[in-house]
């Protein structure tokens, strides 16, 4: 016999599922304003999409190993909300080298500091950001740094819902 959640369960499974598939979607299209757009990402772009790739990725695993234990749901949520609070810190230094150009130093696009830094100094720019991210783009008007914080809150609201909801 086959052990099937109750019902109640597949309400949150729904809303984590449709946590991932946002992931996604919001990873598809800083990916096209890229390709089509011709918009070059900064370091804490990279980042921002690193953690929203993890973030869908922990969703994603989510929705298939839904926990039926209440342990089960913590350590889901526990990772799901340390995920968001990296994407949230990391636009929210993006946002913060953009009022503050001045406050970083200058930088090498991702590709050349990956050849030509030690692994601990790519970190560190990857964290901080360059004065290339205080020049970030706008898609439809709106930063992207700014799009990047309201998507990772969103995530981080929807996902908080679907493990606590009652049921």
């Amino acid at each position: 016999m086959v052990d099937r959640p109750a019902p109640s369960q597949w309400h949150g499974r729904w809303i984590l599922g449709g946590v991932a598939l946002l992931g996604a979607a919001a990873g598809g299209v800083a990916a096209g304003a890229e390709y089509w757009g011709g918009l070059e990402p900064c370091t804490l772009c990279w980042t921002q999409r690193g953690i929203l790739a993890l973030l869908t990725a922990v969703a994603l695993l989510g929705v298939l190993l839904w926990p039926r234990r209440r342990w089960g749901r913590w350590v889901l949520g526990s990772t799901l909300a340390a995920t968001a609070l990296a994407g949230l810190l990391a636009a929210g230094r993006h946002l913060y080298v953009m009022a503050n150009p001045e406050q970083v130093d200058c930088g090498m696009s991702p590709e050349v500091m990956l050849r030509m830094l030690p692994w601990q100094e790519v970190l560190t720019e990857l964290v901080t950001g360059s004065t290339n991210c205080a020049e970030a783009a706008a898609l439809l008007g709106i930063p992207l740094p700014v799009a990047s914080f309201a998507t990772f809150t969103a995530l981080a609201l929807l996902s908080a819902y679907a493990l606590t909801r009652p049921g």
